[in-house]
């Protein structure tokens, strides 16, 4: 059974959260302002009409009086609109008409049965024609329902307007939250290269190889790019495949060339492209990481790529392992890595991308379109 206390109690509050998200701010100002409004402009047509006049009998306050009862009605008419009917129309629009037009004949009613009884009770005249009931509805009914659809007008505007900035403001987080996640997503280049990297150094040292001192250098430029020059959303296609190369040669220093043969093919112009900085490392990173394991067989990995005024398109293939009795692994997985590539694909090129990946018998490819 329900608490009926309980159920006042929550519709109170619930009541009471509208009045205060109706009157919060600035809004409070718009309700008084738009009153205000209707009340000099109603009381500055009846004083040109010569309705305010004191002859010293009671029925002098019939103007003042009815005046007050049609603001009244008109009150609780536009104020019923806003917090009763309104939250309806979520539920259901049906009865939400239903509503609305039951609030504006019951509340019209009112405004005509008081102003028949201040009639009755004020006027010299009770079978006056001006105090008939069609002559108060014909006289009233245009400004009532004209006093209504105003402020209905006036709740939609405020509303819309309200709308508009919560939009605005889950625009702005999600552009916030969409850049902290791809630089988050940016920043999660695989590791494993440059631990890889580093041992490779210290093993060359310990032998005095005249390539330690270039593998440093190297290493060096390529934390300098993915540290200070990646920053921007963009960088110039140059600058990223600066970084591939350096990355593809370091890693050749790593794998002697009868072990792995690395083929890269870049063609077009890559004057004033540019692209998402780190974008391109993630598909390096899994070739080499998978495609190079021992194995039964050459490993190999080829990159091209081609550039055109509207789109790059960049391929990437590698060998996979094989099993001592000639079958290739199928069990192949891209990882983490390739996770985030896509993820930011999706980020930063919304349907400006076509990503396809191919985990074929004896190879691995990659296949990625971008427009520019």
């Amino acid at each position: 059974m329900i608490n009926l206390p309980v159920v006042t109690l929550m519709a109170n509050l619930s009541l009471k959260q509208q009045i205060s998200n109706n009157f919060s701010n600035y809004k409070w100002f718009l309700h008084l302002l738009f009153w205000l409004s209707i009340s000099g402009i109603s009381i500055f047509q009846m004083f040109n009409t010569g309705m305010f006049k004191l002859t010293g009998t009671p029925a002098d306050f019939i103007p003042y009086l009815s005046f007050i009862f049609k603001l009244i009605t008109a009150l609780l008419a536009c104020y019923g609109f806003q917090f009763m009917v309104m939250p309806v129309y979520r539920r259901s629009k049906s009865l939400f008409w239903v509503l609305i037009f039951l609030l504006l004949i019951f509340i019209f009613l009112l405004q005509v049965v008081l102003i028949k009884l201040l009639y009755l009770g004020l006027s010299n005249q009770p079978t006056a024609v001006s105090a008939s009931f069609i002559s108060i509805i014909s006289a009233n009914l245009p400004r009532y329902m004209l006093v209504f659809f105003f402020f209905v007008s006036l709740y939609y505007f405020v509303d819309i307007h309200d709308q508009q900035k919560e939009i605005q403001k889950l625009a702005r987080f999600k552009t916030q939250k969409i850049a902290l996640e791809s630089s988050f997503l940016k920043s999660q280049v695989n590791p494993h290269f440059l631990f890889n990297t580093l041992n490779n150094i210290y093993a060359l040292s310990l032998k005095k190889s005249d390539q330690t001192q270039i593998v440093i250098e190297r290493l060096e430029s390529l934390l300098k790019y993915m540290l200070y020059e990646c920053k921007a959303d963009l960088v110039p296609l140059d600058n990223e495949f600066t970084f591939t190369n350096s990355y593809i040669a370091l890693e050749k220093l790593r794998h002697k060339e009868e072990e792995c043969k690395v083929t890269v093919q870049i063609t077009g112009d890559t004057t004033n492209k540019k692209i998402a900085p780190l974008l391109l490392i993630n598909f390096l990173e899994n070739a080499f990481k998978h495609g190079t394991k021992s194995s039964f067989g050459k490993s190999w990995i080829n990159m091209d790529v081609n550039i055109s005024p509207r789109f790059i398109h960049f391929r990437l293939q590698n060998s996979k392992p094989f099993r001592p009795s000639g079958q290739a692994i199928t069990e192949y997985k891209g990882g983490i890595g390739l996770k985030n590539v896509q993820r930011r694909l999706e980020i930063l090129y919304p349907d400006r991308h076509r990503l396809n990946i191919n985990n074929l018998k004896d190879r691995f490819e990659i296949d990625l379109l971008i427009n520019f």
